[in-house]
């Protein structure tokens, strides 16, 4: 499996400066959650970090053979509306929006993807394809 969008490197930055600016964010930013990813026989996993994000806040595509992990799009103007709600006094906890995508290996079976959410991890599947089994035909010689 191959990564297809990864975060953007910046270069030429000290080593110091790097670390501020990953320290320092700003609300606009965008999260790229780590993932593991690892196959077994059957399927191949990846998971996300994803804690604080409900179910209904992620989107899980596939389109061209890449897969791609995301907030859904009207999710930011619900968090903004829930925090007007709670009259915030202080609000240190950034969500903000993300996207990771994935280009699917060959053996990928793309029909029969399954995601779900659990304790702050997204676990998509992606079964394998089982390779096909050569037949044996004989070809008679002559009529």
């Amino acid at each position: 499996m191959r990564y297809v969008i990864t975060r953007a490197s910046m270069p030429h930055l000290s080593d110091t400066d790097a670390f501020f600016n990953d320290f320092f964010v700003g609300p606009s930013s965008k999260k790229i959650p780590p993932v593991d990813i690892y196959s077994t026989a059957s399927a191949y996993v990846i998971e996300a970090e994803t804690a604080g994000y409900s179910e209904k806040d992620i989107k899980v595509v596939l389109k061209d053979n890449v897969l791609t992990i995301s907030t859904e799009e009207s999710w930011k103007e619900r968090r903004e509306r829930e925090k007007e709600r709670k009259s915030m006094i202080v609000s240190e906890i950034r969500l903000p929006e993300f996207s990771r995508s994935f280009r699917l290996p060959e053996d990928a079976d793309a029909e029969n993807i399954a995601a779900e959410c659990r304790n702050g991890v997204l676990a998509v599947t992606i079964p394998r394809l089982k390779p096909a089994v050569p037949s044996r035909i004989e070809v008679k010689i002559g009529k």
